[in-house]
């Protein structure tokens, strides 16, 4: 009897050691978010990051526990260098997220001494791979794509060859346009302004930026990059890969969500989950169909594994050819 009672003791022991110290989720685990969850946008207000952030962050916060939320903060500087930077700093403990333009970010660190190291952050999923809309204005004296190729010199209005633009001088390269880039426009509504007033004939932006300006009749579109499809708004408009460029198909420009480096699994696996959850929430897809903002959502196993592809095409490809137009 004495020695079934040592029995049943010992056993009850190791019940309680076993609920305590890692048979069931670690409680930090049980506790994440322990406070709201920073979001940090590279780009001022009212662009399209900006707006997939907090459309997203909008419908997550009904994942998370009662009373956490998801706060956007915009932090932009440098091409999206700032927010990167300020990312990569953060403590890995998962309260600060970022959306960043890829493989725009990377592109830097290429030829500079950054204050980050992409390859070392942590990728929690993929909002959009989105291609990118070559668009000629119509105060232009060119009229067409073999006009742009022909002419001795063809002007790009852009904001700088940095982010999601870092695709131009590449794009430019491949299609053998004579390409003189205005830099500095403090937006892409800015560089689409100095083409209508003819200060240059073309802009190259992604496609949720440049459709509208086609569709106002402004700007006429020439070829789409990043993709093997045509639009369906614009099924006149030719993709790259159909005019004989199939290696401007790869060239989308992905809006990624990360983490800093060496977040700890659980905390990985939290927010990578709701993330995938919140763009296929029907609130969030009914938002995405209404705001014709679509999405290409990759969980972050996905989004890792195209990513490393994608920077080393660029570190093996394209490096020579970027030297040029990276100061």
């Amino acid at each position: 009897m004495k020695k079934l009672w040592f029995v049943l003791t010992l056993t009850g022991l190791f019940f309680i050691q076993g609920v305590f110290c890692g048979t069931t989720p670690p409680v930090a685990a049980k506790e994440f978010p322990s406070k709201n969850i920073r979001w940090i946008v590279p780009y001022k207000p009212g662009g399209g990051f900006d707006t997939y952030s907090r459309a997203v962050a909008r419908t997550m916060k009904k994942f998370l526990p009662e009373g956490r939320n998801i706060i956007v903060t915009n932090k932009p500087g440098a091409g999206g260098q700032v927010a990167t930077s300020l990312l990569y700093r953060s403590k890995p403990d998962g309260h600060t997220i970022a959306i960043l333009p890829m493989p725009g970010q990377f592109v830097p660190q290429m030829f500079h001494k950054t204050k980050y190291d992409v390859k070392q952050l942590t990728w929690l999923g993929t909002i959009l791979n989105e291609p990118m809309f070559l668009i000629l204005a119509e105060s232009s004296k060119f009229k067409s794509l073999k006009e742009l190729q022909q002419a001795d010199v063809v002007r790009i209005a852009s904001t700088g060859l940095t982010g999601p633009e870092i695709v131009t001088p590449i794009t430019m390269e491949a299609l053998g346009i004579k390409a003189k880039f205005i830099t500095g426009h403090g937006s892409s509504k800015e560089a689409a302004l100095a083409a209508m007033r003819g200060d240059a004939d073309a802009i190259l932006f992604t496609y949720g930026t440049n459709r509208g300006y086609v569709k106002s009749k402004q700007f006429k579109g020439l070829v789409m990059i990043g993709t093997d499809k045509r639009s369906d708004e614009f099924p006149d408009v030719p993709t790259a890969t159909e005019l004989g460029y199939p290696q401007l198909e790869d060239l989308g420009a992905w809006r990624v969500v990360a983490g800093p480096p060496k977040l700890p699994k659980d905390r990985y696996n939290f927010l990578s989950d709701i993330l995938m959850k919140s763009m296929n929430d029907p609130e969030f897809t009914a938002w995405s169909k209404k705001s014709k903002r679509p999405v290409t959502p990759y969980d972050g196993q996905t989004t890792e594994k195209k990513l490393t592809a994608i920077i080393r095409q660029y570190d093996q490809d394209y490096r020579e050819l970027l030297k040029k137009y990276i100061k």
